[in-house]
């Protein structure tokens, strides 16, 4: 009879244990998630960082030189500056907006999408690959 008490007593106190145990970590947890929810996506930072880089470099003056050195004649008349100009406000636009707080990181994204899209299109300010 004493083996069997002691056994019920130490169950109780392990499920005690086990359950104080599992409110901490439930506490922790709930701290990481609450704390994670103002921090912008890892993957999608970088992949706006990436587009903006190739944004600037299709923007950059010397993007229609490939890389043997010399400029493609079609990209010499197709590049419109005017164009490029409008592009490059759009993009420093965007930024301004999204360092701002404006728009979120989402839409931002999107936007340096179809900025892309745009600059890719037309095909006349360089974007290589």
């Amino acid at each position: 009879m004493y083996i069997f008490f002691s056994f019920l007593f130490g169950g109780i106190a392990f499920m005690i244990w086990i359950t104080e145990f599992d409110k901490k970590q439930i506490k922790k947890v709930n701290t990481v998630l609450r704390e994670s929810k103002s921090v912008p996506p890892m993957f999608m930072l970088k992949s706006t960082e990436h587009k903006i880089s190739k944004l600037k470099a299709a923007l950059n003056t010397d993007a229609i030189i490939h890389n043997n050195g010399k400029a493609s004649i079609a990209a010499i008349y197709n590049n419109n500056e005017n164009n490029k100009q409008l592009k490059i406000q759009d993009l420093m636009l965007l930024s301004a907006k999204y360092n701002d707080g404006l728009i979120s990181l989402e839409e931002y994204n999107l936007k340096l999408d179809e900025l892309l899209a745009k600059i890719s299109r037309n095909g006349s300010l360089g974007l290589v690959g």
